[in-house]
This record gives C-alpha cells, structure tokens and sequence, in this order.
C-alpha cells in the first residue's frame, strides 16, 4: 500500500513546506499490518530521519494540525519523517489492525517493526526517535535494545513516575487502583477505551473547559495556550482509542509510581540505564498531566553521559506550557520547536 502525493501544506501561520508523502504498510511479526506516513523534503535530500511516535490513544494528529505542524516543520528544516501509528490507533486501525492485548505489543511487536522498516526504506543506520506522553515512555522501556539503529531519543512528556508532581493525580491513580480491587472492571467494561469521545465531546465544550477557571486538575492542555479552531482539530481528530488493558497498567503505574510490565515481573526502570545514546526529556511547567517531576526520575536515572532535561515555562510568567502544548501550542514553534532542531542538529 503505497502512495505518493506532492503537498505544499502549513507549518505555523503562513509558514508552508512542499512534501512528497509515501504511506507504507509495516507488518509486524506476530500479524498485524500498521501504517505509517513517511514525508520527504522537495529539492533536497534528508539530513536525517525522524521517527514520531505518538502517546495513549493518540494518533499521527499528535504531531500534525492544518495550521501548525511540528512534523511540517521538521521536513522544512530537511529531515525526513516517519510518523507512525501504533496498533489499534488511526490508519493502523483503519487497516484492520486490532487495539492491543497489553502495552507490550507495542515494545515486542510494533516499535521493532516501524524501526526495522524505517532503517530499511531510509537506508541511514541511525534514525532519531521523538515520543511524546506514552510515545515517550516506550522509549524509556526499549530505548537500550536499539541503540544501535537509534542517533538519539527525544521524550516529550513522558511519565516514568506517574503522579508524582500532581497529587490531584496520584490520588485519582489510586481511587481506581482501589476500585479495581474491589470490582472486576475488565468484566463489565468494554475492551476499547474511547478516547476520541472524550475528544469528540471536549470540542464540544471548549467555550467552557478551556479557560483557568474550570476546576480540572488534569487539563491535556494549558487553558488559552492554544488557538480555539486549532485546539479543536487537536481533540476532534487527534483523540483516538486504545484498549482498557493499557489505561488499567497506566492507572497501577500511578498508584504504586512505578514502571513495570503488565506481568509485574520486569522492571523497567532497570532498563533506562542501560540507555548510552543522547537523550533530550522535555517537560512543560504546567503540564497537569505529566509534571517535570514525573519526567525528571527518567532523565536521572538515563544512563547516556549525552543527556539534558529542558523544561519550557515558569509558574510566574508567560507563555504556559501543558501536555499537548508542546508541540500544538501557541508559543511551541519559538520555544519547544526551536530547541528540538537545535538539539537534533547537533547531532546529526
């Protein structure tokens, strides 16, 4: 399955970029068939190649809106990107393939696959992974089984100690941790978590939700931080679905603030240790979501002597910076975009 399209689309403002675009079919070993968009520079050959991962329930929108995109901006500045879609998540979905039995289809089965694919079709030996929230947190827990098909990792917002800077947080992880031990949730609740509903329903209410006076302590984003028409295509159609198994390890993750397996037999803050390539961990100050604290234990505990934590905001000034603010934000081309080329530059 493989297409190719000239586009001439925006990065921010008037800002555009002309892409050629391939959409590749990856299968994966154990029999599902992902999909994943790979966007060339017109003109020019790619310095590199860029790998986005996207985080829980998301899709290739995490990375791209119709008036500013991250991964537009990437390609502008002459790499090459492949934005993937884990199983069960957009065109991956939309290809038949099924939400995952646990968060380890993603480490075992997918991640291997796109990595296999990219390294194949880009012909570099190293390719650069950006992650962002869970997108992230994969990296923490197979980042060192790859190191050397990986130039560097960049971890947007990943949670490594869940909850830990928000006790708003923490204390909902540990309600239903608590729930969960009393009722048997995987019985009486679907197997799909919908998250594009949540999205759906949210682009519905923004007039209300997206102003610092609505009491939710786990807004996805910092309220007014994002334009209202691009906020809306960010939740309408970058909200997908994934499946009760993964949000249930998420919850025991923030309950007990640790990262393990599904099993609980494999430590996966063990595993970041083993990480020797560079490493950029960035977080928002006002990410109620993932908090620097959630981040930072990563970023101490990275074993790569090439590491740097970079947190964009500050509690008493302007601009703000929450989850998804980062890349689809009002101040991230200037601030969070800016910092992220430089640092991939400099290691190319």
């Amino acid at each position: 399955m493989r297409t190719k399209h000239s586009y001439t689309e925006a990065i921010d403002g008037q800002q555009t970029v002309e892409y050629y675009r391939h959409l590749h079919e990856v299968r994966t070993k154990d029999g599902m068939k992902l999909v994943m968009t790979q966007k060339i520079p017109v003109n020019q050959k790619p310095k590199a190649s860029v790998m986005l991962v996207h985080g829980l329930g998301q899709n290739r929108y995490t990375w791209t809106q119709t008036k500013r995109s991250f991964e537009h901006f990437l390609v502008a500045n002459g790499f090459q990107t492949f934005n993937v879609e884990l199983r069960g998540h957009g065109m991956s979905r939309a290809n038949g393939s099924e939400h995952p039995e646990s968060f380890e289809c993603y480490l075992n089965w997918d991640i291997p696959a796109f990595i296999e694919e990219i390294t194949e079709l880009s012909h570099d030996k190293k390719i650069f992974y950006i992650g962002h929230s869970l997108g992230a947190t994969i990296s923490y827990c197979i980042g060192a089984d790859f190191q050397d098909k990986l130039a560097g990792i960049i971890g947007i917002a990943g949670p490594y100690n869940m909850g830990k800077g928000n006790p708003y947080m923490k204390a909902l992880g540990q309600s239903l941790e608590g729930l969960k031990g009393i009722i048997p949730l995987h019985r009486i609740l679907p197997e799909t978590f919908y998250i594009d509903l949540i999205g759906l329903l949210a682009s519905h209410g923004l007039e209300l939700i997206d102003n610092d006076s609505f009491p939710i302590p786990v807004h996805v984003w910092y309220p007014e931080s994002i334009e209202r028409d691009i906020l809306k295509e960010r939740v309408r159609r970058g909200f997908d679905r994934t499946s009760l198994s993964v949000v249930s390890l998420l919850i025991e993750w923030t309950a007990k603030g640790r990262l393990f397996n599904s099993e609980n037999n494999r430590d996966y803050e063990k595993h970041i240790e083993d990480i020797q390539i560079p490493f950029c961990f960035i977080a928002g100050n006002d990410d109620y979501v993932v908090s620097p604290e959630d981040v930072n234990e990563a970023y101490l505990k990275a074993g790569s002597n090439d590491k740097v934590f970079k947190i964009f905001g500050s509690k008493d000034t302007f601009p703000k910076f929450g989850h998804i603010d980062l890349i689809s934000g009002k101040a991230a081309p200037a601030n969070s975009w800016k910092y992220m080329l430089e640092w991939l530059d400099s290691r190319i």
